[in-house]
């Protein structure tokens, strides 16, 4: 079963569109066989026609607002459109939707979307033969769209049968022997069985979004895939491509701005639920362990590509605050940040999507959409603007390979920007870096050199067991220019929401992460506990001086 991106690939309807921000000024790194941009610029055209027959990625693309359209390439990076796709006006919801699903049949000679069945719950499922080019769209109240085998299924909306659609066109109801809830959907394909999300009525014992995982066979026989009355909440699910296991993201929730998302796999033929996350300097600085979506998630041969990121609308999205993974057995693989979602293919393809185009808006505006690219034969193609999803083959996503080589970690020495990202001069970093190295060396005799002048009790505090970590941890941070000083750290206390008197800079919320800081109260950064006796520089006559430590 192919993998769809989520919001990277797509952004859930209920998300607004403020990860536009997220990669806005800065480029990202990236790991996997491409170059350490994914934005680079794309290599010259091809003058071949594309190879419509062997499509190895499809992705939907707005063409000219408010309509879309299903595009397709080929292994060369080359592009052509496959389907045209109006929006869907839902008279309950007074707004227009799109799909958020693209599906392959598993030998990639059909494509599969539905009307956003989140706003359109008796709209219609799209079946395009790629051979042909002949789309089919039939009425269908379900929810969830995949394949079992080569036939296109769907849940229906009261949740008691699948609905199939073979390729001659013939479309089947399969009766369940267990019926499912309102709000059910069918939330992966699958080669001999689908995987389906009953949700649960919220009440006592039953925490809101909490439902069911089961899986269903062709004759509609319906097993419970968790143990016991084990429940889950689900955003996205995966199929493994050639395999029974399952992937999805779970989203926890204790309001709003209270998400916590997390991977969770599944064997799907025995034992129960696996959970991870990553816990390294990337993951740290992205400052995601407290509240987080999981914004796209993907396998990866017999591994899974997944991107975390700050809640959009509740946290400031800063490319920084986005972090994408390869996790194999529980090992977490680093491949960069600023991205939306990261996905592999056959003979070290690497598509990447990101760097939103979509200002502010609200939720029903429409998906937020971005640029996606494709690395393929050592160049990097752009295969579309204003992509809002996308999916690689079964084939290709089978036949990914890891990652060669992690990116590299965020970096935690002195910087060579105050805490509002102007540079600061030369001699300024250049004596930052010498307390640095002594700090770190635990010298203190030489840190007794550098600060001057300094008082008899500033010596004494410097010497002492606790001084050198302290001095490291603080000259570390960004300053905070007052006059002709500088003061280390310069965060005092710093807002991580939008539109605030103090929202945090970039440069605050790095410091943030590097001195390991809690949010307050979920929203907000202090300095102050963290580090007790700031450090004040000083530039005199173009000469940078440390002068001693500043009120803390």
């Amino acid at each position: 079963m192919p993998s769809r991106p989520r919001t990277g690939h797509r952004l859930r309807r209920l998300l607004p569109c403020a990860l536009a921000t997220l990669l806005a000024a800065v480029a990202c790194t990236s790991a996997g066989g491409g170059p350490p941009t994914p934005y680079a610029t794309a290599s010259t055209p091809a003058v071949q026609a594309p190879d419509r027959q062997h499509p190895v990625i499809a992705f939907l693309r707005y063409e000219k607002e408010p309509d879309m359209a299903v595009v397709m390439a080929d292994a060369a990076g080359r592009t052509w459109k496959a389907a045209d796709v109006p929006p869907v006006y839902s008279p309950l919801a007074g707004s227009r939707s799109w799909p958020t699903q693209l599906v392959w049949s598993p030998d990639a000679d059909r494509l599969a979307w539905l009307d956003d069945d989140d706003w359109a719950e008796t709209g219609e499922i799209h079946l395009l033969d790629v051979r042909t080019g002949r789309e089919t769209s039939r009425p269908c109240p379900c929810s969830g769209v995949g394949f079992l085998g080569e036939d296109a299924v769907s849940l229906s909306t009261d949740g008691r049968s699948l609905l199939l659609f073979s390729p001659n066109g013939t479309p089947q109801r399969i009766a369940l022997s267990e019926h499912l809830l309102p709000y059910s959907k069918l939330a992966a394909g699958g080669a001999d069985d689908v995987v389906l999300f009953s949700k649960l009525t919220e009440g006592p014992g039953v925490f809101r979004g909490e439902g069911t995982l089961a899986v269903a066979d062709r004759r509609g026989k319906v097993r419970q895939l968790l143990p016991g009355k084990g429940r889950t909440t689900l955003t996205e699910a995966r199929r493994q491509p050639g395999g029974p296991a399952v992937a999805w993201s779970n989203h926890d929730s204790g309001g709003a701005c209270w998400a916590m998302e997390n991977v969770l796999t599944h064997a799907v033929t025995a034992g129960g639920p696996r959970r991870s996350a990553p816990d390294d300097a990337a993951f740290r600085h992205a400052l995601v362990s407290e509240a987080r979506l999981v914004t796209s998630l993907e396998w990866a041969g017999d591994g899974l590509t997944a991107t975390f990121s700050a809640l959009p609308n509740c946290s400031v999205t800063y490319p920084e605050r986005s972090a994408s993974y390869y996790v194999h057995d529980g090992r977490w693989t680093y491949l960069g940040s600023g991205m939306l979602g990261i996905a592999y293919g056959a003979d070290g393809r690497v598509a990447r999507f990101g760097d939103p185009v979509s200002g502010k808006a609200t939720i029903d505006s429409g998906p937020t959409t971005g640029r996606l690219t494709l690395t393929t034969g050592g160049e990097t193609h752009v295969l579309g603007e204003g992509v809002s999803l996308f999916a690689f083959t079964p084939a290709e996503s089978a036949a990914a390979r890891p990652p060669a080589a992690p990116a590299p970690q965020p970096s935690e020495g002195v910087t060579t920007e105050d805490d509002h990202g102007a540079p600061l001069p030369g001699a300024v970093r250049v004596l930052a870096r010498n307390i640095e190295a002594a700090a770190a060396d635990g010298d203190t005799g030489r840190l007794d050199a550098l600060c001057d002048p300094c008082s008899t009790a500033e010596h004494n505090w410097i010497r002492s067991a606790e001084g050198p970590q302290a001095v490291l941890r603080a000259i570390r941070t960004h300053p905070r220019r007052a006059d002709a000083e500088l003061v280390y750290p310069g965060l005092t206390s710093c807002a991580d929401a939008l539109d605030q008197e103090n929202t945090c800079t970039p440069q605050q919320l790095r410091d943030a992460a590097v001195l390991g800081l809690k949010p307050d109260l979920g929203t907000s950064y202090s300095a102050t506990e963290a580090v007790r006796i700031p450090l004040t520089l000083r530039i005199e006559g173009g000469t940078a001086r440390w002068t001693g430590l500043a009120a803390g």
